[in-house]
């Protein structure tokens, strides 16, 4: 992907501090995974991004 892998962790601890999604397993072996309030909530996330979508093509 060539990208740093700090910048990839810290992103990733992010996404798993705001609840979107968990880890499981050891740190180089840690697989990600949606988290179960993401996946209740993905209709409403898809509709919210398909709005930041449109506004950010119109300008």
């Amino acid at each position: 992907m060539d990208m740093d892998y700090k910048t990839i962790r810290h992103h990733l601890d992010v996404l798993i501090k705001n609840g979107v999604i968990t880890m499981e397993g050891d740190k180089y072996g840690a697989m990600y995974f949606i988290s179960k309030a993401m996946e209740t909530n993905l209709d409403e996330f898809n509709q919210i991004w398909e709005k930041v979508d449109k506004q950010s093509k119109s300008k």
